[in-house]
């Protein structure tokens, strides 16, 4: 897939064409939610990482006769950001919306993600790599029902 530069994350990211495939473009997760965190040491000598399991969506700005937006995409992406250097995540609760996801590269050429806050988790990592690892279809509360989880607990 070539992806011109409006389209294209704001960094590089590992099978960004997963999302890209979804939405046409890639998006900034507002009002996006975090379903899980999940922050591991690495074994080994690996460096540390951190997946995120957020809900995505866009909207084909319009309202239904309920007045509710009209969901055109809804996923659940896991994101897993490699060798994370500094971390300041906080505010973790039952639900963590977003107001934004934002990418940018350091001058040291580390990947800076902040997690804009809206209600709930918020913070800021320092990576080396990020991968998109899955994109999966989401039920959105417009599909007529609530979304359940349907992935593994572990």
């Amino acid at each position: 897939m070539i992806m011109d530069q409006e389209n294209a994350p704001p960094v590089p990211v590992v099978n960004a064409s997963l999302l890209l495939s979804a939405f046409g473009y890639w998006p900034t997760f507002h009002d996006g939610e975090v379903h899980r965190a999940l922050l591991d040491r690495g074994v080994s000598g690996e460096p540390p990482s951190v997946t995120l399991v957020i809900h995505a969506f866009d909207t084909d700005n319009t309202v239904d006769e309920k007045g509710y937006d009209r969901v055109r995409t809804s996923v659940l992406v896991t994101l897993q950001f490699d060798d994370v250097r500094e971390s300041d995540l906080r505010d973790l609760g039952s639900q963590n919306v977003l107001s934004s996801l934002e990418f940018e590269v350091d001058a040291s050429g580390l990947v800076r993600v902040t997690l804009g806050p809206s209600y709930g988790l918020s913070g800021w990592l320092l990576c080396g790599e990020v991968t998109v690892i899955s994109v999966v279809p989401w039920p959105s509360p417009t599909d007529g029902a609530p979304p359940v989880r349907t992935d593994p607990v572990s």
